[in-house]
C-alpha cells in the first residue's frame, strides 16, 4: 500500500491530536517569527523617521530627551536654547540650512511646532502638497495625518499632553499648506511661524497682548506682536538676544566633515540665555542616540530571543513525545503492515512522515501567524507613535522556518526509528 494512503487515512482519524500539536509548534514559532520581524521594523522605521535630522542643538542634557522631543514629538522636558545661538550658523558656509523648533502648543492630537520655513521645506528639498508655506504669524502648514485642512481654522492650546492645557485667547491660526505623508510622527504636527509662538510664550506676550488691545481699539490691523518685526524671519538679522529661547535647532550640514566640526563647535559653546544666565548647549546626532538606544535595548532583545528560542525547543520536544505516543496507539496497526510483508523501513517511513506533517503544518501556520502578530504590532505602534511601520519577511524568517524543519525532521527520527523495531510478538 502507498505510503501516502496511509498518510491521509491517519491524518482523517487523528485529526484532532495532530493539529493541535501543529498548533503548539505553530504559537511558538511565531513568538520566535513576531519578535525578530517586530524588532528589526522597529530599528528601521524610526531610524528613518531620523534621516531629516543629521544635527540637533540643545541646550546641555539628555540626548535621549533632545531625540525623542524633536524628531518623535515626544513630551519632554526640554531647556530653552537662546536664540543668540543661531548667530553661529548665520552666513556659515558648513551648513546648508538650519531652523529653530519652539514646543509646547497642541490642536487636538496634533503638536504645533513654531518654526521657519526652512524646516518646512527641508531647505527646498521638500514642497508642500496642497497649498503653500506660511508667509504670515497667524498661518500654518499642516501634516498629512493632523487631521486639519486647507481653510482650517484653530486656537492653540498650551500643554502638550492631550486633555490637559487651555486654549490661548486671540486670532486664530488659518491652514493656508499640507505636507505630503512622510511616515514620521512630524505628519501629525502642525506648524506655524516660530514668531507667533514666541508671542504666546515669550517675554513679549504681554507686549502682543497690549498691542492687539490698542490696536483693536484703534481700529488696526492687528496681526503682528510688537517687537517682532515684518516681513516673518526678518528677525534673524536683529539682535537675537531679546528674542525669547527655543527647544531645540535642527541643522542640516553640508559634508560629514562640517557635521562633526559643528557638533564640537557647539558642544564646547555656553551662551548667555534671556535672563543673563549661561546656558551650556550640545550638538548630538540623531543616529549616534538611536545607536546608543538600540545598543541598551539589545539586552533585552537577546533575553526575549532566549526565551522564544527555548519555547520553540519545547514545542518540538512536545511534538517528539506526540509522535512517541502515536507510535505506541498505532501500534497494532503497525505490527498489522509488518505481517502483510511491509519492511522495517516502511513502517518507519510512515511514522516519520506523520510526525512531519505536524513540523510543517506547524511551521507554515507559525510564519503566518507570527506575520500577522507583527502587522498587529506595527498597526498599533504606528498609531501610537506616528511612525509608519511595516513588517517584512527577510532571510531571517527563512532561515528559522528551514531550522524548524530541519530540527522537526531529527525529533521525528525517535519515534520513527522506534516504531520500525516494534516486535510482533
Amino acid at each position: 500500500m502507498h505510503v501516502w494512503m496511509l498518510l491521509k487515512s491517519e491524518l482523517r482519524r487523528s485529526l484532532g491530536v495532530l493539529g493541535g500539536m501543529a498548533l503548539v509548534l505553530a504559537l511558538a514559532l511565531s513568538l520566535a517569527i513576531s519578535t525578530g520581524l517586530a524588532e528589526r521594523m522597529l530599528r528601521s522605521s524610526s531610524a528613518q523617521a531620523a534621516d531629516d535630522f543629521d544635527l540637533l542643538v540643545g541646550a546641555k542634557g539628555s540626548a535621549v530627551s533632545l531625540l525623542l522631543g524633536t524628531v518623535y514629538l515626544r513630551d519632554e522636558p526640554l531647556s530653552l536654547v537662546p536664540a543668540e545661538a543661531l548667530r553661529t550658523l548665520k552666513d556659515s558656509k558648513r551648513v546648508r540650512w538650519y531652523a529653530p523648533i519652539a514646543l509646547g502648543d497642541r490642536i487636538g492630537n496634533a503638536a504645533i511646532v513654531g518654526t521657519t520655513k526652512s524646516m518646512v521645506i527641508q531647505g527646498g528639498a521638500r514642497n508642500v502638497a496642497e497649498g503653500r508655506v506660511f508667509e504670515a504669524p497667524l498661518e500654518a502648514v499642516a501634516g498629512a495625518e493632523s487631521g486639519l485642512k486647507l481653510g482650517d481654522e484653530f486656537l492653540p492650546v498650551h500643554g502638550r499632553v492631550h486633555g490637559a492645557g487651555h486654549a490661548h485667547q486671540g486670532e486664530k491660526f488659518r491652514v493656508v499648506g499640507v505636507m505630503p505623508p512622510t511616515g514620521t510622527p512630524w505628519d501629525r504636527a502642525v506648524m506655524v511661524p516660530i514668531e507667533r509662538v514666541w508671542a504666546l510664550h515669550g517675554p513679549l506676550h504681554a507686549e502682543h497682548e497690549y498691542h492687539d488691545e490698542h490696536e483693536e481699539h484703534e481700529g488696526h490691523d492687528h496681526h503682528h506682536a510688537e517687537g517682532i518685526p515684518e516681513p516673518l524671519e526678518h528677525w534673524l538679522t536683529e539682535d537675537l538676544s531679546r528674542f525669547p529661547g527655543m527647544s531645540a535647532i535642527v541643522v542640516k550640514p553640508v559634508t560629514v566633515a562640517d557635521a562633526y566640526r559643528l557638533r564640537q563647535d557647539f558642544s564646547k559653546m555656553t551662551v548667555l540665555g534671556a535672563d543673563g544666565n549661561p546656558v551650556p548647549l550640545m550638538g548630538v546626532f540623531s543616529g549616534e542616540v538611536l545607536v546608543e538606544l538600540y545598543a541598551a535595548m539589545g539586552g533585552a532583545s537577546e533575553a526575549l530571543s532566549f526565551i522564544t528560542g527555548l519555547t520553540l525547543v519545547i514545542a518540538l520536544a512536545a511534538t517528539l513525545v506526540t509522535g512517541v505516543l502515536l507510535g505506541r496507539l498505532r501500534l497494532p496497526t503497525l505490527l498489522q503492515l509488518r505481517v502483510l510483508g511491509a519492511p522495517k523501513r516502511y513502517v518507519a517511513l510512515l511514522l516519520w512522515c506523520i510526525v512531519m506533517e505536524v513540523v510543517g503544518m506547524g511551521a507554515v501556520m507559525g510564519v503566518i501567524l507570527g506575520w500577522g502578530i507583527a502587522e498587529l504590532c506595527a498597526m498599533g505602534l504606528t498609531h501610537q507613535t506616528g511612525i509608519a511601520m511595516s513588517p517584512a519577511l527577510s532571510l531571517n524568517e527563512l532561515r528559522l522556518f528551514l531550522l524548524t524543519l530541519a530540527l522537526g525532521g531529527l525529533c521525528a527520527l525517535i519515534p520513527a526509528w522506534a516504531a520500525g523495531r516494534a516486535r510482533m510478538n
